[in-house]
């Protein structure tokens, strides 16, 4: 049996801010991994604010959005998506890298990139944020470390890309694990995304800016939360899409865009 190297998905402390900023029902998970969000959207959806507000009227709730109305993943590396297919978490699974997605003009509500873009090229990273905001028809919700350069030990990842590595396993590896760029969050907020948490009205907006300043401007180290409010919800009504482009390729069952 071949073995695959595979790592988590994100740190455990941003999983709660993550899940409080899910927007509509239809989620596309891109870079999903090890399906660690894929997982919560599918068992905790309550703790989102559109399954929270299914279950507070439990009586009243429409029971068809008791999950969400579709979630999809895709991930470049088959060993993840080999992995979360076994666990059936996804509706659409696929290989694809996250600057060349197929997918059609609002095709979900909401993107999760949850520590992906730091393993892009910046051209490629910045493709891909303007492919979300095509795709997406509500938000867009990015993750990031602070900085390519390791705080604890000082080292830029990009060096990892140099090694000689003999075993086909840890080379896949490297190549899709090596922080290969990386974020601010001045740039992040100069293409449209809102750092942390949304600042809310009265006592707690204090505590949130407090917290949201630190996010921003506190020492190296650590992830960067940014969320993009696309509006186009309040625009117009929203025609979503599922026609998907068949793949070119198939490999081991799985559509494969790459």
């Amino acid at each position: 049996m071949t073995s695959h190297l595979l790592v988590g998905s994100s740190p455990l402390g941003m999983i709660p801010r993550v899940m409080d900023e899910i927007a509509g029902t239809r989620i596309l998970d891109v870079g999903c991994g090890c399906g660690v969000y894929g997982y919560l959207l599918r068992n905790k959806w309550q703790d989102t604010p559109p399954g929270s507000a299914q279950f507070r009227d439990f009586a009243r709730r429409d029971p068809k959005n008791d999950q969400p109305a579709l979630l999809a993943g895709v991930d470049a590396q088959l060993g993840s998506v080999r992995r979360c297919a076994s666990h059936n978490i996804y509706d659409f699974l696929a290989l694809a890298r996250a600057e060349a997605l197929p997918f059609p003009d609002n095709y979900v509500d909401t993107i999760l990139c949850i520590e992906v873009l730091e393993h892009l090229e910046k051209p490629a990273a910045l493709k891909a944020i303007r492919d979300f905001e095509r795709i997406a028809a509500r938000r867009i919700i990015v993750t990031v470390p602070k900085d390519a350069v390791d705080a604890h030990t000082g080292a830029d990842e990009r060096e990892f890309l140099k090694m000689d590595a003999a075993d086909p396993a840890v080379r896949e590896w490297i190549e899709a694990e090596t922080h290969r760029c990386s974020f601010s969050a001045g740039e992040l907020s100069a293409l449209g995304f809102r750092i942390g948490r949304a600042v809310r009205p009265g006592a707690r907006g204090i505590y949130d800016r407090a917290l949201n300043a630190w996010y921003e401007h506190g020492p190296q180290g650590g992830q960067i939360l940014a969320v993009k409010d696309l509006y186009k919800a309040q625009s117009q009504t929203i025609q979503y899409s599922d026609d998907v482009p068949p793949a070119p390729n198939v490999t081991e069952s799985f559509p494969d865009y790459r």
